[in-house]
C-alpha cells in the first residue's frame, strides 16, 4: 500500500489511502467509518470525553501509518467511489516454534 492520511471531514475523522493497483493504477481510496472506529475506538483516544481538540490528530496520525505497515489490504469501488479496509484474521505467532500464541 502508498501512503495513508487522516483528514478532518465536517468535523469528523476519515482516512484515506493512496495505493497502486495490480494495472499499476493509482487509486485514491477511504476507509469506511465502521473501519475508522474499529482500529481507533473513542475510548482509547479520549476516554470518556464526547470531542477531541485538533491537536489529537498529530497523535492519530502516527498510529494509522504504524497500524498499516506490511498489511494487506482490501480494495473495492461502490458506486463511483474506492473504498478500502484491512484484512480479517491477524493471528499472532509465538517466535520460538510458529505456533498460536496463547494467552495465560
Amino acid at each position: 500500500m502508498g501512503s495513508v492520511h487522516p483528514e478532518l471531514r465536517e468535523y469528523r475523522l476519515k482516512v484515506f489511502a493512496t495505493m497502486k493497483a495490480d494495472s499499476a493504477k493509482t487509486l485514491q481510496a477511504h476507509m469506511p467509518d465502521r473501519e475508522v472506529s474499529a482500529i481507533l475506538p473513542r475510548s482509547v483516544l479520549l476516554g470518556e470525553a464526547r470531542t477531541a481538540p485538533v491537536s489529537v490528530m498529530e497523535t492519530v496520525s502516527p498510529i494509522i501509518s504504524r497500524m498499516i505497515e506490511g498489511r494487506l489490504v482490501r480494495v473495492w469501488q461502490c458506486k463511483t467511489k474506492w473504498l478500502f479496509s484491512f484484512r480479517k484474521g491477524v493471528r499472532f505467532l509465538d517466535a520460538e516454534d510458529g505456533g498460536p500464541r496463547v494467552a495465560s
